[in-house]
């Protein structure tokens, strides 16, 4: 079979399954976006390293709970050892990210085919895998094509990873729809996952046309709603203690806006801040727009949240970086990043 007849059936298949995106996008996303300014390197530099940053700071305390963080840190600021005792390793947050934008640049249509390949290929290689991750690597291991590897599940494999797509699509909305959910279903063949990866993709490709200082909170989750319009997804049940009702991802989004008086501890406890993307999502959406003028402050608070504080600050440090750019990120952070000087040139290459 051709790539180009692999392709079509793909789409077919992903289509009559649910997972690609139907319609137009909503007015209030593309209103934005066409008259929006072109984002400069500094912008793409800062998705990317800013989502490294706020792995490496979170990696040595995913999976506690900010209790646990408070006492053995006080308030968690600068890198510290992971397990392995080194400092500024990232995790697979980063790792996936950019191997997303290595497939981007190796052949933007067959992208999702590539990415696919290279996970098979670095499997034993990547540092804390998700098991829906796992499980689809085996299949694609198995022999089984990119767009049927994917398994059933709503955790943030697939938002932590997309800012690649955000980059490289941010001029065609319908684009930028179509290959996040192809990118997606890789790993993740559930509406939910592709919908938190067409709006993490579209945050970063929103925040990067953005003027410093013009960002209004509002029109910002308008567009994130209008911009998943004819992928509407069933939610599920919170994972959190108590939960009970189905929470649909465009609720618990609408929500933010009138949640950013609040301090981190109440807001983090409405939004819950786990693997499950419809508590990562809005965490990180939380963090960024609680402290949007101060890339600092919003991966510290999103990774002082704990539970998966690695993926919840990668995400908030990439939207704080590609709105705000490299140069305010911290230095100290920064020059001890692992690969950093990699992770600069792929932003660069995507930028050109």
């Amino acid at each position: 079979m051709s790539d180009r007849t692999a392709g079509t059936a793909a789409e077919r298949d992903l289509a009559r399954r649910g997972l690609l995106p139907q319609g137009v996008v909503g007015d209030a996303a593309m209103a934005f976006m066409e008259s929006a300014f072109p984002p400069g390197v500094d912008r793409y530099r800062g998705a990317l390293i800013g989502g490294a940053c706020g792995d490496a700071l979170g990696r040595p305390v995913e999976g506690r709970p900010p209790e646990q963080i408070r006492a053995r840190y006080g308030a968690l600021e600068d890198l510290q050892p992971d397990p392995q005792g080194s400092i500024g390793t990232f995790t697979d947050d980063t790792q996936l990210t950019l191997w997303t934008a290595e497939a981007l640049l190796e052949d933007t249509e067959e992208h999702p085919g590539l990415f696919g390949r290279s996970l098979a290929e670095r499997f034993y290689s990547i540092r804390g895998i998700g098991t829906a991750t796992r499980t689809a690597i085996e299949r694609l291991r198995d022999g089984v094509p990119w767009w049927q590897s994917g398994v059933e599940s709503a955790g943030n494999g697939v938002a932590m990873r997309v800012a690649p797509l955000g980059l490289a699509f941010g001029n065609d909305l319908d684009a930028l729809r179509r290959e996040t959910a192809r990118n997606a279903v890789v790993t993740h063949a559930d509406r939910l996952a592709v919908a938190s990866g067409i709006m993490q993709a579209y945050a970063v490709a929103r925040l990067s046309r953005t003027e410093t200082g013009s960002l209004d909170a509002g029109d910002f989750i308008d567009e994130l709603i209008a911009v998943v319009v004819g992928l509407e997804d069933a939610g599920g049940v919170e994972r959190k203690e108590g939960a009970r009702e189905r929470i649909r991802l465009v609720d618990r989004i609408i929500e933010i806006p009138g949640m950013l008086d609040l301090d981190p501890a109440e807001a983090f406890a409405h939004t819950y801040n786990g693997a499950f993307v419809l508590e990562s999502l809005p965490a990180a959406l939380w963090a960024f727009l609680a402290h949007a003028e101060d890339a600092e402050r919003a991966i510290v608070v999103a990774v002082n949240g704990g539970y998966d504080a690695d993926t919840v600050g990668a995400m908030t440090g990439t939207l704080a970086g590609a709105y705000l750019g490299e140069t305010a990120l911290p230095s100290r952070w920064v020059s001890q990043v692992d690969g950093i000087d990699e992770i600069g040139v792929v932003a660069e290459r995507l930028y050109r």
